[in-house]
């Protein structure tokens, strides 16, 4: 791990920032290879809907984050932003179980898109990073501080990006199964969902390693209680 500071070489980051950011783009490839080799032949529409519903879900947020922007500190922003994931994705996860997904399957191929808008918002943002970390004008300085503040300007390699992303598939393909078994389920998916976004954003400043680590082991309990939710 290097952290990022004066004397560092910004140009060496940038390039390293940009591999990061295009080697999760591998983490929808191998889940959608998993999904068929499990499930049969990909369900384009269900996964496209899925996508649909990260994007809305994403939309959502957005008047949250612009008012909570002119009110407080650009930390308690993101804070704010993060507690309001859970109600803002699970609603409009439960919306597309009640209304447009009508098998297990259907349900599964909705989360693996979720999942893949997401990683490719995430790439675009890190390669947005890496052109940030070249620049010295007044707006990208301001915006490398708050970076560095929020523990963000700091290079461990591609791998815990990848793990994350294989995480996050987890959660989001076990949410969708374990509402579609059980709409009700969203009420606490909510919760679970704002809280581990929390509790990552927190740790991972103490220790990325354990912090990926024990978000893996919960994208699997979570993948795996939605696959036992479907009988």
């Amino acid at each position: 791990m290097t952290t990022i500071d004066s004397g560092t070489d910004l140009k060496r980051m940038a390039a390293q920032a940009r591999v990061n950011s295009l080697a999760v783009l591998g983490v929808p490839v191998a889940v959608f290879a998993a999904l068929a080799a499990w499930l049969g032949t990909p369900a384009v529409l269900p996964a496209a809907l899925g996508a649909a519903g990260w994007m809305i879900a994403l939309a959502l947020r957005q008047p949250i984050a612009l008012i909570a922007s002119r009110v407080t500190t650009k930390e308690r922003t993101m804070t704010v932003v993060g507690w309001a994931s859970g109600p803002a994705e699970e609603v409009v996860r439960l919306l597309l179980v009640l209304f447009v997904l009508r098998s297990g399957s259907a349900a599964a191929w909705a989360g693996a898109g979720w999942m893949a808008v997401e990683v490719a918002m995430v790439s675009v943002n890190g390669l947005m990073m890496a052109s940030l970390l070249t620049k010295d004008d007044p707006k990208s300085l301001e915006a490398k501080d708050f970076l560095r503040e929020q523990g963000m300007m700091q290079n461990y390699g591609p791998r815990w990006g990848v793990v994350e992303r294989f995480s996050a598939a987890g959660l989001h393909i076990g949410f969708t199964l374990l509402i579609f078994a059980q709409p009700w389920l969203a009420v606490a998916t909510i919760v679970v969902h704002s809280c581990t976004n929390m509790l990552v954003v927190r740790y991972v400043k103490r220790s990325i390693a354990l912090t990926e680590l024990a978000l893996l082991g919960w994208g699997i309990v979570v993948l795996t209680s939605g696959i036992a939710a479907l009988g």
